[in-house]
């Protein structure tokens, strides 16, 4: 009794493990869209690092999921692959790649893929005897099968050796050698078309299967049994040595021949023959294998498969690609429905709950069923004319055995599945589908509609109740969510408000309490006291507490599903939550912390990834059966497992930097270093899991630079644009859409400081610092030495201003003070010189007046010297006529050249322009102090007088040349020539010719003022030429002449004026008294300005004159208050003052004339002439004081 009750636990342990699906794969075919050079794949393996190597007759191919790399013959690379057309393949221990190429020997690809090398048949004898047709390996062997019926042997010294198989005690036919295989004793076994063999290391033998002798097409080991397929079928051989023929070994000789054998995983094996690829089953016949519900490959050859280390196997399919299927294919199947009743568009499934699997009706209108476990339809008998074109959106096989259908031409309809009869329920109800129908178990039958639910009886059909959203029935407002059977036996409704329960008593649907949450979309019932709900953007769990349901867990969809809209929401035996959508079906495994999340979608063989809403639903037997929106029907085996768990490779397969306008590749091991002027730093990953390459997920983290993983989805790129400097560990990891995650790699790399930030650079600023700092130092040092020079400099030179102001004022001062007393000296010795005087006395006067002129002309010499240090000299600039001024100054020298009896020539260059801008007065003293110098050193000859234009500035400045034929200078005399108060001669010359030897560093000083400069060209005995030139603008057009009345130019015959003299000097008042009285005018003198407002105020003058250093009142003051008082009589300003300013601030005071002392009587004279024309001619004026 203990032993059956063991037993029946047992098998109530393995029966959810018992749901299976038909077993129909879906290959995934990648082919040229993808990148494939070729479908003429002969061979395929899977190197160490994961990646998938195939060999083609277009050349060799590695694949790791996303592409496609190519190697093939380069005419100008030595190490590449010496022909295109490739028959074998095999990976030894060490990761080379062995390679048979057609026609060409073989060639082995190094294990780091750098270079190909080259077995040629004309450098290895052994490999010109045909071509190799098969490549295998045992240790460090390499075995090739030869098409002349030979298998040669390549040791780990590169030395080859032969195996004659024709020599051995049962010798075989030369014929081609299509197969080697090696099994787990090391014996290398042999296939060709004359037989089979093998060699032990010792000695070959021969082994005839069954006693067949037919020749071998393939041989292969799978697991613990070795595959033969001849001409006559299959056959294999098990560990023990014994052969087996299958009862269907003939289904594969002639015609339909295997070339390869794989191992399926479950006991069964995928056959690749000369008809595709076929499977074997259990009990019945190999099968040909669909992709779906269409033909895979139709008669062509499937010469290899591959099956990865994890169960998915590769099928090369000529002219479509390479296809692959999932190790997990048999979890999923998809089919349509014979007759597709809903059309995608409502949920047509119609679970047979009593007997299993899915109720269907064919175009006939006969009911089938569904065997979800095989995909076989059963007949039940049962057949109605109104089932063919029935669109279904919901059933119901209640537990009376009626099959209930929602549908769109009869709203409800009853089927009785035992007599055939269907019964249409119309008119009772909204004209439209039921889209839900449920049986709560009190004999009723509830169905919903879209606005309208209604209550019907179980055993007539007929209307109970109908519910609407009202105050009435507890409802506020419709659409609802969901409605189904709740935890406690109720119909439940989601909407509006939370999660309503139908109370039998009240006939109202009531809140279920703790349910009053908005926007539940989907609950599914775990049982009575536990329910999971989904609101968009969470999966909830919740219990049932003391009668209140509340929450105990929450999946957020950050975690790792999306918040989208559930159409469906089911639980398997497991506690998993399925849960499908517009975005495909989830698995959500609450079972772990984080909770596992997988989705499922058309790569885990969905033909859609879109589901019908409301149509998902657990079979009893843990089929999860859903509806698709192209119409198909979707069953997973959710009691299936999951492929075990692995670590799948990644690897790096590239990194670069941008260097410059170039793209520099970087070891992939790293150690590298990157320079500051490096940019963008690109990392390429590729996870080597092909179950779903698309669904991969890669994330990174840079040690010391990101704070944690970032994810980049399955783009397998990280790119850094910049990196500060340092050293840096790049962490790496892959996930597959299964969550196998990969070991995290690192990438090791620095990225150098700017060559100031390196040690060198360092060592370097910091003896540059260093240095800078002694140079500070010194500067420091030599600028504080250099400040205190400086400021001695500045303080000599402040003295040295002041000394020259000091001077300057001086001579100011002095010039003031002798200009009065010179007018007394000129003014007396000209009024001497106009009395009786006899001849000796007449010598005395004018000796005093040539005397007190020559001290006039030192005093003027050293003013203007004054003025040009301190930087005061004016220059008048206006337009000047140039041939006039140099007429004047010619005037003035003839009559001293022709008292001399010297030769006087003038010659003006015709280019010379009509006028000049410049200050005509400094001009003209430049002119006259070379020549009279011209004059008076010359005693016999000439004196020639040159003007032309400048040279070197066209249209601008005069070049003039005064030379003479004097007695010249010697280089020494040149040099000082031009010095303060330096003659030629010195004191000798002072003595012969006297003067200051101020007039030449005058003449260079205004030159100089001007822009222009005075040269000297002259040797002893040879006279002198002095050259002035002056960079003055030319004038095309004359300046207009100043007016000269009559009056002004005949001033000798003035009529008598009454004048008035203000003047606080007695001697120089009796002067210009003595002047004017000469010329008939009557003068009244005062002493001061009070005096001489009194004077105008009481008597008429014609003109006055009026000294501008007065006593008190000062001239301009005294002539500002004249004017103010209505006095308009003409007045002159007569000043001792030398400064510029004085001449514009008299006639800003009021003055028509300016005189400078001391004056002559002509000087008088001219003064009024004028300004009592220019009173003529200004109308309204009044001579009245």
């Amino acid at each position: 009794m203990r032993g059956l009750l063991l037993g029946l636990l047992v098998a109530l342990m393995v029966l959810p493990a018992l749901a299976e699906v038909p077993a129909i794969p879906r290959f995934r075919i990648v082919g040229a869209a993808e990148g494939l050079p070729s479908t003429m794949i002969t061979a395929i393996a899977q190197d160490r690092a994961g990646y998938l190597w195939m060999t083609t007759t277009d050349g060799l191919v590695r694949y790791d999921g996303a592409e496609f790399k190519v190697w093939r013959n380069d005419p100008t690379d030595r190490y590449s692959l010496r022909s295109n057309a490739l028959q074998a393949m095999y990976i030894d221990d060490q990761d080379r790649i062995w390679l048979a190429l057609a026609g060409a020997g073989l060639a082995m690809l190094s294990a780091d893929r750098s270079k190909f090398t080259a077995y040629l048949p004309g450098d290895v004898p052994a490999l010109s005897m045909g071509d190799i047709y098969a490549i295998a390996g045992r240790g460090d062997e390499i075995w090739l099968g030869m098409s002349t019926g030979n298998v040669l042997r390549l040791d780990a010294k590169g030395n080859f050796s032969s195996l004659d198989l024709a020599r051995m005690e049962d010798p075989l036919d030369p014929n081609p050698v299509y197969a080697l295989a090696l099994d787990d004793r090391e014996r290398m076994w042999i296939g060709t078309l004359g037989g089979l063999a093998y060699f032990d290391g010792l000695a070959l033998h021969r082994v005839r299967p069954d006693g067949d002798a037919s020749g071998i097409n393939a041989l292969q080991w799978v697991g613990q049994r070795l595959w033969t397929s001849s001409d006559t079928g299959l056959r294999y051989m098990d560990a023990s040595g014994g052969w087996h023929t299958p009862t269907w070994a003939s289904m594969f000789a002639a015609g339909n021949r295997v070339w390869t054998v794989a191992d399926a995983g479950d006991g069964e094996f995928w056959l690749g023959t000369e008809q595709g690829l076929w499977h074997t089953r259990a009990g019945h016949p190999p099968t040909p294998v669909n992709n779906g519900d269409e033909p895979l490959v139709s008669n062509r050859h499937v010469t290899t498969i591959w099956r990865s280390p994890h169960g998915g196997i590769w099928v090369p399919l000529h002219g479509r690609g390479l296809a692959y299927l999932r190790e997990d294919w048999r979890r999923t199947a998809a089919f349509k429905q014979v007759n597709d009743q809903g059309k995608g568009i409502s949920c047509s499934l119609a679970p047979a709950t009593r007997s299993g699997g899915l109720w269907q009706f064919d175009s006939s209108g006969r009911l089938l069923r569904y065997d979800t476990s095989s995909g076989a339809l059963v007949q039940t008998g049962v057949q109605h004319p109104d089932l063919r074109e029935m669109e279904v959106a919901s059933t119901l096989e209640d537990s009376r055995g009626q099959l209930w259908l929602g549908n769109a031409r009869h709203v409800l309809s009853r089927l009785d599945m035992a007599t055939g009869e269907l019964t249409h329920f119309t008119g009772d109800g909204p004209a439209e589908a039921v889209l839900w129908i449920g049986e709560p178990g009190d004999g009723t039958v509830w169905t919903a509609f879209e606005q309208v639910i209604q209550r019907r009886d179980l055993a007539t059909g007929r209307v109970l109740e109908t519910i609407s959203p009202n105050e009435l029935h507890g409802l506020k407002e419709f659409p609802y969510y969901q409605i189904s059977m709740g935890p406690d036996g109720r119909v439940w409704i989601s909407a509006t408000g939370g999660v309503y329960a139908w109370h039998a008593d009240t006939h109202r649907f009531m809140l279920v309490p703790g349910l009053d949450v908005d926007f539940i979309q989907r609950f599914v019932v775990k049982d009575r006291k536990r329910i999971w709900l989904y609101m968009a953007g969470s999966i909830e769990r919740w219990e049932q507490r003391d009668g209140v349901w509340k929450q105990v867990s929450r999946i957020r969809a950050a975690e790792g599903f999306p918040a989208m809209d559930a159409y469906g929401l089911e639980l398997d035996a497991l506690g998993r939550v399925w849960m499908s959508g517009p975005r495909g079906l989830w698995r959500i495994d609450p079972r772990t912390t984080p909770a596992k999340i997988r989705s499922f979608s058309a790569r885990d063989g969905l033909t859609s990834q879109e589901f019908s809403r409301h149509c998902l639903l657990m079979s009893n037997n843990g089929v999860l059966v859903g509806g698709t929106a192209d119409g198909f029907t979707l069953l997973i085996d959710t009691n299936a497992p999951d492929v075990p768990s692995f670590t799948p490779q990644m690897r790096l397969e590239a990194v670069s930097v941008q260097h410059g306008d170039r793209r520099r590749a970087l070891p992939i091991g790293g150690g590298f270093s990157l320079v500051p002027s490096d940019r963008q730093l690109r990392i390429n990953m590729r996870l080597l899991s092909f179950i779903d390459p698309m669904a991969n997920r890669y994330r990174t983290r840079l040690k010391g630079f990101d704070n944690d993983w970032v994810e980049h989805g399955a783009a397998g790129m990280r790119e850094f644009s910049s990196l500060p400097p340092g050293n840096y560990v790049l962490e790496m990891q892959g996930v597959d859409p299964l969550g196998n995650a990969s070991q995290v790699q690192s990438l090791q790399f620095s990225v150098l400081p700017p060559w100031w930030r390196s040690d060198v650079g360092i060592a370097l600023i910091c003896m540059i610092g260093l240095l800078l700092s002694a140079l500070l130092a010194a500067a420091y040092r030599h600028r504080v030495r250099m400040r205190a020079q400086w400021q001695v400099a500045q303080h000599k030179r402040e003295l040295a201003e002041q000394a020259s102001l000091a001077k300057t004022r001086f001579l100011a001062t002095l010039g003031h003070e002798v200009r009065t007393p010179m007018t007394g000296v000129l003014g007396m010795s000209e009024l001497l010189l106009q009395t009786s005087l006899d001849a000796r006395q007449q010598g005395y006067a004018s000796a005093i007046q040539s005397a007190g002129k020559h001290l006039l002309r030192l005093v003027n010499d050293a003013l203007d010297l004054a003025r040009i240090e301190a930087g005061k000299l004016p220059l008048d600039n206006r337009d000047f006529d140039l041939r006039l001024l140099i007429g004047q100054a010619v005037e003035l020298v003839r009559p001293s050249a022709e008292q001399k009896q010297l030769a006087f020539e003038c010659a003006l260059d015709d280019a010379l322009p009509p006028a000049l801008h410049g200050d005509a007065s400094r001009v003209q003293q430049i002119l006259l102090n070379l020549l009279f110098n011209a004059v008076k050193f010359t005693e016999r000859g000439g004196v020639q007088l040159r003007v032309s234009a400048l040279p070197q500035s066209p249209a601008q400045g005069i070049r003039v040349e005064v030379c003479d034929t004097g007695p010249g200078m010697s280089a020494e005399q040149r040099g000082r020539l031009f010095q303060r108060f330096e003659q030629a001669e010195g004191a000798l010359t002072l003595a012969r010719h006297g003067g200051s030897g101020l007039g030449l560093a005058i003449c260079r000083e205004l030159a100089a003022a001007m822009g222009g400069a005075v040269s000297v060209d002259s040797e002893l005995g040879q006279g002198a030429c002095f050259v002035v030139e002056l960079p003055l603008r030319w004038v095309t057009t004359l300046p207009a002449a100043a007016p000269a009345p009559a009056r002004a130019v005949a001033a000798r015959d003035q009529a008598p004026l009454q004048l008035l003299l203000v003047e606080d000097d007695p001697t120089v008042a009796q002067v210009i008294v003595g002047l004017l009285q000469t010329r008939g005018h009557q003068v009244t003198h005062v002493l001061h300005g009070l005096a001489a407002l009194a004077e105008v105020s009481t008597r008429r003058f014609d003109a006055g004159l009026c000294d501008l250093d007065l006593p008190g009142l000062d001239g301009a003051a005294l002539v500002a208050q004249m004017r103010a008082r209505g006095v308009r009589f003409p007045i002159v300003a007569v000043t001792a003052r030398a400064d510029a300013d004085a001449e514009p601030q008299a006639m800003v005071a009021g003055c028509n004339g300016f005189l400078r002392k001391p004056v002559t009587g002509e000087l008088l004279a001219s003064a009024l002439a004028r300004v009592l024309a220019d009173a003529a001619d200004s109308p309204g004026d009044s001579a009245v004081g």
